[in-house]
């Protein structure tokens, strides 16, 4: 669906011609043999083969596509196809109004268009898919004054989402640099890392930087029930920034609670010591409504779910009670990062449609035709399905997801594999692992041995590969330090 918002018709094309050239051998191949892939004529297909040329050089300047003779040549070491198609994302006109929206609110689409030299029309055109999609979340992007209105807290939901699919937040980073001389990591205190243990703390700081930013052009998140919630004593070092720009202290209590918020009361849960669950549990026991409508679908569904581990019980009500304290709280339009990969999380696991009509049966008397939340239910008894008990050889930790419904399917794979434990981790964490499972090299900690970048469900497979490779390598080191103390 990313695809769909981001990318006009060229660029998707360019997508699909690098993803084929991905996938065949290495070796040299003359342009009229892709034209058997995109359909088209000569002359298009070999402008659109020198455009992948020119942005291939562009990410990795060593990299030549096409040779002197005008060929392709297919290396055997290449940029990926989620490096090429993030460079897409990030280049499009989609992409680049939304960060001017919110990096550069004085712009207008006018000012944009001598920028990148595009017509109003063509940007308007451009746009149509972005406008599209935020009318379902009820967000309105006013293209002529590139100005974004509606809820705040979806607006906030918005943003992070699109920045954290594109470039991990790349350049909201830059811009604080470059524009503001000092780190967007720089308004969290020591602290506010206490409850960050499976947290990748780069969420933190992005949302810190949307609050920032948002409330300089005095765009205020107002969430009464967000602000009656428990949150420990953080944001401190935030809160000081916002009242050093004149923030009212109100309105500074009110962006603090929803960052903590997004951290303590918004994802799905994994670890059973994860330190926000202690906060998280005290609080679910006084929301009587969510608890008793989880505590209904899991008594429908258990048979199914054989759920026998009192511990993992506990963690599957308490990401039931989250679904729905959240679907009271914020609704179902809600923007979600799982919206652009929910066609493909339910091709990936044949037993989706099965469970959603359980799940769908199962919220009678709770709620019907809510589509978007009977397939986060559908996910989180999904993982909880396919949970079980695994061998611990290989030692895998797994950073930087915070589409945790993403991180569900990646789980239930590696879950499967009886020769690999797994941990979820951040990027400060000096725990040692045999492997690293992310999905940006940006997010890898500094001690890493060996990492994997997952680039949605498609790369399984060879994640699945590479683990098996390096459990064989382990093994066999361990085998030969036996044989040598023998």
């Amino acid at each position: 669906m990313l695809e769909e918002i981001l990318l006009d018709e060229p660029a998707k094309a360019k997508s699909k011609i690098y993803k084929h050239i991905l996938e065949i051998d290495p070796g040299e191949y003359p342009i009229h043999y892709f034209e058997k892939v995109t359909g088209y004529s000569h002359i298009k297909t070999a402008n659109l083969l020198q455009g992948i040329n020119k942005e291939l050089k562009e990410i990795e300047p060593t990299t030549a596509l096409l040779n002197a003779k005008d060929k392709v040549v297919v290396a055997k070491q290449m940029p990926s196809h989620q490096q090429y198609q993030q460079f897409l994302f990030a280049n499009g006109v989609p992409y680049r109004v939304l960060l001017a929206s919110l990096l550069y609110p004085e712009q207008d689409l006018r000012d944009f268009g001598e920028q990148t030299g595009l017509s109003q029309s063509s940007l308007m055109r451009r746009l149509k898919p972005l406008v599209e999609y935020l009318k379902t979340k009820d967000i309105r992007l006013n293209c002529l004054q590139m100005e974004i209105t509606g809820r705040e807290s979806f607006i906030r939901l918005m943003y992070f989402n699109f920045f954290w699919s594109v470039d991990f937040g790349t350049r909201l980073y830059e811009y604080f640099d470059e524009v503001w001389g000092r780190s967007l990591d720089s308004f969290m205190a020591p602290e506010d890392l206490v409850y960050l243990k499976y947290v990748e703390k780069r969420e933190f700081s992005m949302y810190h930087g949307l609050s920032f930013l948002r409330t300089r052009q005095e765009c205020y998140v107002d969430e009464p029930q967000i602000n009656r919630l428990n949150y420990p004593g953080t944001n401190y070092q935030f809160k000081e920034a916002l009242e050093a720009e004149g923030v009212p202290e109100t309105y500074r209590e009110r962006e603090a609670n929803f960052i903590n918020y997004m951290i303590f009361y918004w994802p799905q849960y994994f670890a059973y010591d994860d330190p926000r669950l202690t906060i998280v549990k005290r609080q679910y026991r006084t929301l009587t409504k969510s608890k008793e409508q989880a505590q209904l679908v899991a008594s429908r569904i258990q048979e199914k779910l054989a759920i026998t581990n009192k511990a993992q019980q506990e963690l599957f009500l308490l990401n039931l009670q989250t679904i729905f304290a959240r679907w009271h709280l914020l609704g179902s339009k809600v923007p979600r990062n799982l919206d652009f990969i929910m066609e493909r999380l339910k091709g990936h696991d044949p037993e989706f449609n099965q469970f959603f009509e359980q799940v769908n049966h199962a919220l009678a008397g709770i709620a019907t035709d809510e589509v978007e939340l009977v397939n986060v239910l559908t996910i989180t008894c999904l993982n909880a399905y396919h949970s079980g008990t695994t061998a611990e050889k290989l030692k895998v930790g797994i950073v930087g997801f915070p589409n945790h419904f993403l991180l569900y399917a990646m789980i239930n794979r590696i879950d499967s594999l009886p020769f690999v434990e797994f941990s979820l981790m951040n990027t400060a964490s000096e725990e040692t692992f045999d492997a690293v499972i992310t999905c940006s090299t940006e997010l890898l900690p500094a001690n890493v041995k060996a990492y994997w970048v997952v680039e949605g469900v498609a790369s399984f497979d060879a994640m699945e590969n590479f683990l098996f490779q390096l459990y064989k390598e382990k093994s066999n080191r361990i085998s030969t330090a036996l044989v040598e103390v023998m």
